[in-house]
């Protein structure tokens, strides 16, 4: 018989902070800043230098293998505000001049944001662009018509939504500018198991790539297809045996062409053999998020 074996995982008081202009969320050791509160401006090491970033909860412990690399450095004081934002109007300026020589020298780049860290030691300037682009010239001529070190830094068009913002089809802000983390891969068959339309239109994001809603629900709809029949079943209603027509997965409901002909939508609960569907589901069920991709909220079901 194989023995069973555990792995202990390491773990560290850690805080997330989020930076603009990006919404970029890193966990830091919160070794020393163990009472920070939601909402709190953090002054911490970023790749580009000393930034202000703002706390998304407290600190609570993650595994290491998810902490950042750079560390907090002190609480922020009113001036390091004040200076933040300073340097924020001064980018979104200084930026202007940037765009200015973009279109000098024909590049197809889309500026979307810029940002000086505390120390404005350099400017930073986020863009998107279909591919590589050869900016030599353009870094070449900035090097000698402007202040300050330049430095272009381009991004995805999943990090370019989540910069800039969109509003989803949902009526919400995009979810990459709200919560998400980190971009994970969605497949089409994701879409396909969550029994959605597969209308392209309907399953891209603002950023022209898969919605990354399909990914964080997929474990739910598996969860809860494994608990419902699946289409083509025979089951046994109320009203006598029927074959599943469809599924209302996020309702746990099932709708059954009877066997005399007629037609009726129940709750899992009520066909026979399914009466024990756990009640720990009934608090994860949509209760109308007039979600136009991933629920059928809106939709005629009783």
């Amino acid at each position: 018989m194989a023995e069973s074996a555990t792995v202990d995982i390491e773990t560290c008081l850690a805080v997330p902070l989020t930076f603009q202009p990006t919404n970029q969320v890193l966990y830091y050791n919160a070794m020393g800043f163990e009472n920070l509160r939601l909402g709190e401006p953090i002054v911490a090491e970023t790749r580009f230098g000393p930034q202000i970033g703002w706390v998304r909860r407290k600190p609570f412990f993650v595994p290491n293998s998810e902490l950042s690399n750079y560390k907090l450095l002190k609480r922020a004081e009113a001036n390091d505000i004040r200076r933040y934002y300073q340097l924020r109007e001064k980018a979104r300026q200084d930026m202007e001049f940037v765009r200015k020589k973009v279109r000098e020298h024909e590049l197809p780049m889309r500026l979307l944001e810029a940002e000086y860290p505390l120390d404005e030691n350099q400017l930073v300037v986020y863009f998107a662009a279909e591919g590589r682009v050869d900016f030599r010239d353009l870094v070449a001529d900035l090097k000698y018509s402007f202040p300050k070190r330049v430095m272009l830094f381009q991004i995805g068009a999943r990090d370019a939504i989540r910069t800039i913002g969109a509003i989803g089809p949902c009526g919400r802000p995009s979810c990459c500018s709200l919560f998400l983390r980190s971009f994970e891969s969605v497949t089409m068959k994701m879409a396909k198991e969550q029994m959605l339309d597969l209308n392209p239109s309907r399953l891209l994001g603002a950023c022209g790539k898969l919605k990354c809603c399909l990914r964080y629900e997929h474990d739910l709809y598996c969860e809860l297809l494994s608990r419902l029949p699946k289409i083509g079943q025979w089951v046994e209603t109320p009203k006598g045996k029927g074959q599943v027509a469809d599924l209302n997965v996020l309702l746990m409901k099932v709708a059954v062409t009877l066997e005399d002909g007629g037609y009726g939508v129940w709750n899992v609960t009520e066909l026979l053999g399914y009466e024990a569907v756990e009640e720990q589901f009934a608090s994860r069920i949509c209760s109308g998020c007039n979600c136009a991709n991933s629920c059928y909220c809106n939709s005629d079901w009783g």
